[in-house]
């Protein structure tokens, strides 16, 4: 039987593998051992970004986030950037938090222009975040806006002290304000960062193909009309000649990749494969699979697995 998994901690492990690309990529010293596992205590990511801000400064800690151009292949991180807009990753990002139960979190508020404000700030009353935990914080999401497509990304203090511009990180200024920031960007365009699905004539298939190919993105009837080239009212009624709706589709698949997940010999922890399915929180996740399936998603784990 498999040992049983804490589930908090899986995002600190995908951003200490990201800490270990940037570490090597940017020659910052001995590579630091990246977690294999889907855990990693939040006390030792914390010791290591303080040791990184102690002997490099801030732009080092910041420059991090470019590992996520050389690290391996990361489920929780090619998630993210599946987003369609800036928007849509903070959003995602977001959840992320939720799954993860991330002491701290970035607030997002949209300005009238586009851009958007963001703060790092913990949770109801707990500790605040550290500075090198939130300069790696908004250092990951600066980069992953550009990862997703964005132009002209910039990152600036809310005097306009820019912190990322045309692709560079600069030296920030005024760090006793640094937990609050504006991203600001041209329009994203509205296309996902990896390879589209070929969509199938039937509907049912293109639908399948669409939800399985992004199942964390809030999907909607008019969003599938777009992307299969339909009306929705075409669709809705192509599905219905198929005795199949939206809702049951999107459902079936997230539980067909769930129980892909659960069953895989190197299983992602729960939390996790809630995220990666698409669902709001791990509540929802269990009381959904149980409700499809019939069993807890645990108890699915340890049958199959």
């Amino acid at each position: 039987m498999p040992k049983p998994q804490s589930h908090d901690d899986f995002a600190s492990a995908a951003m200490m593998r990201m800490i270990a690309a940037g570490v090597d990529l940017l020659g910052l010293g001995p590579r630091e051992h990246p977690p294999m596992g889907a855990h990693v205590p939040r006390p030792q990511k914390r010791a290591v970004l303080q040791a990184l801000l102690d002997l490099h400064g801030p732009v080092a800690v910041l420059a991090l986030s470019d590992g996520l151009d050389v690290m391996r292949p990361e489920p929780v991180l090619q998630a993210l950037q599946k987003a369609r807009s800036v928007g849509e990753l903070l959003d995602r990002w977001g959840r992320l938090e939720r799954f993860s139960h991330a002491r701290h979190t970035v607030l997002v508020k949209s300005d009238a222009d586009g851009a958007f404000r963001l703060s790092h700030t913990a949770k109801d009353s707990g500790p605040a975040p550290s500075l090198a935990e939130t300069l790696l914080v908004f250092g990951t999401v600066t980069k992953l806006t550009e990862m997703i497509g964005a132009k002209n990304v910039l990152l600036q203090a809310e005097n306009g002290s820019p912190f990322r511009q045309n692709r560079a990180w600069k030296n920030p200024k005024g760090l006793g304000r640094l937990n609050r920031v504006v991203l600001s960007t041209d329009e994203t365009p509205a296309k996902p960062k990896f390879d589209e699905p070929d969509i199938p004539q039937d509907p049912v298939a293109a639908v399948r193909a669409r939800i399985k190919a992004d199942p964390i993105r809030r999907w909607s009837i008019e969003d599938l009309a777009r992307d299969t080239a339909m009306s929705t009212r075409t669709l809705q009624r192509r599905l219905s000649e198929k005795s199949v709706s939206f809702s049951r589709i999107m459902s079936k698949i997230r539980m067909e990749i769930a129980a892909d997940y659960l069953c895989a010999p190197e299983s992602q922890s729960l939390a996790e494969i809630g995220f990666l399915t698409g669902f709001s929180d791990q509540a929802h996740f269990s009381r959904e699979f149980r409700r499809n399936v019939g069993t807890s998603p645990r108890a699915f784990r340890e049958e199959f697995q």
